[in-house]
Formats: structure tokens, sequence, C-alpha cells
């Protein structure tokens, strides 16, 4: 980028873009003439920080401080605003500042966690329950309980290996027969079905591979956002759209400290309003990603009197109790 920095710009319409491996910044770039002649002021990028590799979403971040090499990296980020800027147009960028990828071998700060236990630096990082199971953080990804399970569990050095997951073995435990070297971690593999009764992390709605971030702690919303701050001030992006900030602990102290970050660049949020629903005034945001107008715009393809039929055949079909399903007020009373 030049020295002189442009502008921001407050974006008047954009054009989403769903990056990953096929797509990267270099086909995005690729697509920008047409994209500009359609008269858009912004291209809005999916995730572009470091993800689960081959992820085609990229909402399961596994490096807040790299932008991701399967795009093309840094670079690819910034050769792709250039041509941008060379057409008029800006970037937009979703940002997920509420989980992270549940992959160890992927996610270092996890995986330090995982061999240090409370101890690690980056224990205050995610929302674990230490107190919980015993002191050991619960991962269900056991495809049976783990008695059935022990002769798929392999130890190859300081790692324990599961199929395709692996973790990190606790100092000195290596050598322990396996019941006593289960024993003997900060963390405890067991049939993913446990998941429903007996998780001590949180995690993205009922997603146990994405556990939640405690972005309300300063110093953790410091390391997550420093790499999206930078490319903000340096002109490389315009504008953020922040994922699910209903799943924050504090959704208007994050928005708070990310506008005082930002220095009140322009900022929507995933905030999907309900019929009747009204953005929180205090959020210092411009909006919305659109899925209130959404609603709007699809109900005039949608014929309202279907849904008395589509509404019995479901009924006849699945016969589910009055209230688990069967009748929606009694579903939500129950």
């Amino acid at each position: 980028m030049t020295s002189e920095q442009p502008e921001p710009v407050v974006p008047t319409a954009t054009y989403r873009l769903q990056l990953q491996p096929a797509f990267p910044f270099a086909a995005a770039a690729a697509a920008v003439p047409y994209l500009a002649s359609l008269g858009v002021s912004h291209l809005h990028l999916s995730p572009v920080l470091e993800a689960v590799p081959g992820s085609l979403h990229g909402y399961d971040v596994v490096d807040h401080a790299r932008v991701r090499d399967e795009l093309g990296g840094e670079e690819g980020l910034r050769a792709l605003a250039r041509t941008a800027r060379e057409h008029g147009l800006g970037l937009v960028v979703d940002i997920v500042p509420n989980h992270m990828a549940m992959v160890p071998r992927h996610n270092h700060a996890l995986w330090e966690v995982l061999r240090e236990g409370p101890a690690s630096p980056y224990a205050r990082w995610f929302d674990i329950d230490w107190e919980a199971q015993d002191g050991k953080l619960l991962l269900p990804v056991l495809a049976h309980p783990v008695g059935k399970e022990l002769g798929r569990l392999k130890v190859d050095g300081d790692v324990l290996h599961y199929y395709d997951h692996a973790f990190p073995l606790r100092e000195g435990t290596g050598k322990l027969p396996l019941p006593r070297l289960l024993d003997a971690q900060w963390y405890r593999p067991v049939w993913w079905r446990l998941a429903r009764t007996d998780l001590n992390y949180r995690r993205f709605f009922s997603i146990s591979e994405l556990i939640g971030v405690r972005v309300e702690d300063p110093e953790v919303f410091e390391a997550t956002h420093a790499k999206m701050l930078q490319l903000l001030r340096e002109g490389v992006i315009d504008g953020l759209r922040v994922d699910h900030p209903d799943g924050l602990a504090d959704p208007d102290a994050y928005l708070d400290r990310l506008h005082a970050a930002t220095g009140g660049r322009w900022t929507v949020v995933e905030k999907i309003l309900s019929d009747g629903e009204h953005l929180p005034p205090s959020w210092p945001v411009a909006g919305t990603t659109g899925y209130d107008a959404l609603r709007h715009v699809d109900g005039l393809f949608t014929d309202p009197a279907g849904a008395g039929e589509l509404l019995e055949q479901y009924r006849r079909f699945a016969a589910p109790q009055t209230d688990r399903g069967g009748d929606w007020a009694a579903t939500v009373r129950r």
C-alpha cells in the first residue's frame, strides 16, 4: 500500500464474496472489474484470518495473528485491496469474536491449554469451567464410550492420536500405560454424545467443534483483534461485519471497545432481528447485515396460504408431541 492511505469510505452497497481455497484473494481480484460495474461500493469478504485447513467458510478461526495462507496470505489480501481501490471499491471484512475452532492440532492457543491446563497463559482465552469434570476439559470426540475406543487411542512421543485428532500430552506422562496416561491429562476424551449433558466449555450454539472465546477480557480482545485493527489503520480494509454478537458475554461492552479501537470505523453486526425487535440503541454500529430487510423481501415470494397445508402435512408425517414441535406456543413454554 502507499504511504498515504485513502480516507475510508462509508459503504453504500456491498457484494459478499465467500472466500475458500478454491476461490482465494487472487480469484476475488479477477472478479473486481465485473463487480465494480454492478454499482457496489465495497466487497464484503468472509473471514480472512487463519482457519482450519480446507475450510470452505473460514468461521473456524485458529490464529487471529495471520491472514489465511490458503487464500494467499496477507500479501494476497493487500493485492486485492489495491485492485479494488483501482476500480473505486473498498473492502469490508467479517470478524469472528465469539469462538475459535476446537481443533488443537491447528489452534496453538488451545493446544497449550490442553498441555498445561489452567496454568497456561492461554487458559484465560477460553470459556472453560475448570471446577467441573474434576478439573479436566471434556473433549467429546470418541465414536463410542472410552472403554470401546482404547485400542484406537495411540501415543506417539508427546502426542495422543485418535483417528485424525491430535492432543498434546502433559509433560512427563508419555510413557504411562494408556488408562493412567488418560487420567493424567488436563482433558478427557469422551463419547461424543456426552456433549449434550456434560460439556464444560462454552461452544457456538450446539457445535462442539467451536469453542467460546472470552473476548470480554481486554488482553484477549487485544490479542484476537490486533491484526484486523492493523489492516484498518493501514487502509487495507474500510469496515467490519461482526459475526454473532449475541453469543458474547457482554455485547454492549464489546462493541464499545471495538468502536473505540477502530476510531469509530463503519461496522455492522449479524444481529437477526425477529418481528417487532429493534437493534439496541446503545450499540455503536451502523446497523445489521440485513436479515430483517431480507425477511420482508422474501415475504414477497412466499404465499402465506400454503403455510397451513405445510403445517398439517408436517404434523401428519412427523407426529410430534404437542409441546415438542406439534404446537409452537406449547413448545416454547416447555
